[in-house]
């Protein structure tokens, strides 16, 4: 089964896309892990000039973790294995020598809001919406916050997007510096071509270049920071409150939290 698809224009474009419009482009393991491989790989290819990343339909860019897979796990390794997926699609795209770009119409929450906000170019349309719900459910959105917080690079701004769960429309994230440009909807995708035509128009030595210089100044920490978030998002989602709390969800009732 392939939850994620990959189509090249002739120009060197190539988008990655994941394929679960009926279930908001959420991320389950499987997901993660061909998200990984399908970026990894085409970044290897030397004909990839741009990486688009993107997910079926225009209603969700992608809704965050699959909920019920997280329900589902038997074991501290279990759900390490889950949460480490979608750090390595993060590793993936940033680590990709061609820029990648995040195409957000719809909903990008959570996982979601993370993967939009750790490409390199994140165009969204002026109806996108973008969250970190999962304080709602008792648990966190911890995987993501290194990225969301080297672009926010505000303690505070960070902290009120976890702990309020809120979501914010396209422009206020444009103005905290969590996308790069916001557009009508009807011209989302004539801005994403503009931006691709133009970096398929450089030097890829020097988009190579720049992106990992760029990143090498800004993220020096990345991975310790990424090992230390995974084993505290591992633990908050084994906690009671988070099982009540995805229930709930399920269940389209109110949460009965314990504290524990």
């Amino acid at each position: 089964m392939s939850n994620v698809r990959t189509e090249r224009s002739p120009s060197g474009t190539v988008t990655v896309v994941i394929d679960r419009e009926d279930k908001r482009n959420a991320l389950d393991r499987l997901t993660c892990e061909q998200l990984e491989q399908s970026i990894t790989r085409v970044a290897r290819d030397e004909s990839t000039r741009v990486i688009l990343l993107r997910g079926a339909g225009d209603r969700a860019f992608c809704a965050g973790a699959d909920l019920r897979e997280i329900q589902n796990h038997e074991s501290i390794d279990e759900s390490r294995r889950h949460f480490d997926g979608v750090a390595r699609v993060i590793g993936a795209m940033q680590k990709a020598g061609p820029p990648v770009i995040a195409r957000v119409p719809g909903y990008a929450l959570a996982g979601g809001c993370g993967l939009a906000v750790a490409a390199d170019f994140t165009i969204a349309s002026e109806s996108a919406r973008f969250g970190l719900p999962e304080i709602g459910l008792g648990l966190l959105p911890l995987m993501v916050s290194a990225p969301i917080y080297r672009a926010l690079g505000s303690r505070k701004a960070l902290l009120d997007l976890v702990l309020t769960g809120r979501q914010i429309g396209a422009r206020e994230a444009e103005e905290l510096g969590l996308v790069t440009r916001v557009v009508a909807d009807d011209q989302l995708d004539d801005e994403i071509e503009a931006l691709c035509n133009h970096l398929t128009s450089l030097s890829p030595a020097a988009l190579r270049m720049g992106k990992e210089a760029i990143y090498t100044l800004c993220e020096m920490e990345q991975e310790t920071s990424m090992r230390y978030l995974r084993e505290a998002i591992v633990l908050t989602s084994r906690t009671q409150d988070a099982q009540e709390g995805v229930q709930a969800f399920f269940e389209k009732r109110e949460p009965k939290w314990t504290g524990t």
